[in-house]
Formats: structure tokens, sequence, C-alpha cells
């Protein structure tokens, strides 16, 4: 069952001064099914981190639609923007995005609270994801308190307590090291096996070698994509690794 429909995505930037247009995306299509992993990739400047705040529904597009479970994201009003994102959407940032004043817990817990759920429920869905993430013993800590590692477990927490759709991340393991990295990205694919749709954008390819589909943005179009299939993630590595050169150095696609 197709999840997420991206239709025809144009965008197109004023810059503040001079009235110089920049246009971020050009023609970008394509399409997830319900429990996907997808990787996004492109070089700077490529339209990737456009293409991901307006599946967020943090930016509009000048023209297309975006249809999540048919619905077209695009003609949300402003005023129904924020429980539409609770309701439907998780995030996962590169810096976390936790409030230091808040434990661990009371951040897991803040998409809830702001739904207004009670807290014998919100206890009862974060009990089985602390165990998961292995962060049950640390819940009482504040972001400051704890490593890299464990704040972004506990932002996954975050994501996935209110059961999205769909779960957008960030340059997830940016922030990481390589240990770090490795356990957040085994728990990306713990989480996608479980059924949770997964769309990423990612510098790393690495990273984006967990997915089970990559694409590739370059000058505000999808240039190419990678199917994982039967491939290891190291096969997977090298085709994505194959890619970037060929993006790198202008050349034409793989088909």
């Amino acid at each position: 069952m197709t999840l997420l429909e991206v239709k025809n995505l144009k965008k197109i930037y004023t810059t503040r001064f001079g009235g110089n247009q920049v246009q971020a995306l050009t023609d970008v299509s394509f399409s997830i099914e319900e429990g996907e992993y997808v990787a996004i990739m492109g070089e700077s400047g490529s339209g990737k981190t456009t293409l991901l705040n307006i599946l967020a529904a943090l930016d509009k597009p000048t023209s297309g639609e975006v249809l999540l479970e048919g619905n077209n994201i695009v003609l949300i009003n402003e005023k129904e923007i924020s429980a539409f994102r609770r309701q439907n959407l998780g995030f996962v940032f590169q810096d976390f995005n936790l409030l230091d004043t808040f434990s661990l817990q009371d951040n897991i817990f803040l998409p809830l609270v702001l739904s207004g759920k009670a807290y014998q429920e919100m206890n009862s869905r974060l009990q089985p994801l602390a165990e998961k993430l292995r962060i049950k013993d640390i819940l009482t800590k504040y972001p400051y308190e704890v490593s890299g590692g464990q704040k972004q477990r506990a932002a996954v927490a975050r994501a996935l307590i209110t059961n999205p759709k769909l779960v957008l991340a960030d340059e997830p393991t940016g922030a990481l090291d390589s240990r770090s990295s490795d356990d957040l990205l085994q728990i990306f694919s713990q989480i996608n096996q479980e059924g949770q749709t997964i769309l990423m954008v990612t510098h790393s390819t690495k990273a984006a070698s967990h997915a089970s589909r990559v694409l590739f943005i370059k000058d505000g179009v999808v240039f190419h994509q990678i199917y994982k299939g039967s491939l290891s993630t190291e096969e997977m590595y090298q085709k994505i690794s194959d890619t970037l050169n060929i993006i790198a150095t202008g050349g034409a696609r793989n088909e």
C-alpha cells in the first residue's frame, strides 16, 4: 500500500534582497510504500533538505502535491498543521532537539502532552520503547547528563511514542561517533522490520546502505534510485558510492 506520494514538487525561493529567484526543487516525484525504509542522498544544494522540510509540513512547495494516505498535506491550514505533525509524523534530528530543562522522560512525553494524553497512557507507551531502546535506566536524567548516543535513542523514542505513520530522520547519525552510529542504524533496521516506515536524509553512505531503497537528488530532481533487494549492506554501500561518484563527476546515471 502506498503511504506517501510526491507529485511534481517544485520549490522556488525569492531572495530577501534583490528579488533573485533560486529553484531548489525542479520536478520531484516518487512514492513510498508502507513499511519501506528509504534514504535520500545528494550533494549540498541538491534540494534534499528543502524536500524534507516540505514532507515534514514545515514548508510549502511552489507547486506540486504531497499525499500522505491520499491526503494532500500541502493544503492543510496553519491552524491544523501542528496537530497533523504530532498525529502522523515522527522526527529524528541530527542535533537531537531535546530540551535541556526536561528529563529524557519528559522530552519523550512532550508530543503526547501536547496531544492531551493521560499520564497512564503515556507511561504505558513509554515502557516498552524504553526497554527496546535501552534507555529505561536513564529516563530521569537530563540531556546534558547522557551521551550523544543515549540522546539520540531518546529522540527516537520521542519520534515513535506517537505511533507515527512515517518517521522522518534528518542526518540522524551526523552528530554520533562510529559506535553510536552503528547502534542507531541497527535500531532503525529493527523498527523498520517491525513495520515502521522510515524516510532518512543523509550524507552518510554507511547509513544509506542500511535502507531498502536510496533516492539520489541532483539539481532539484530525482536523478537515480537503487533498490537493495538481495544485496548485502557491503554491496549496497559500493553501489551507493559508485552513484555518488557519478553525480560528483557530472556523469550520466546508471540504469
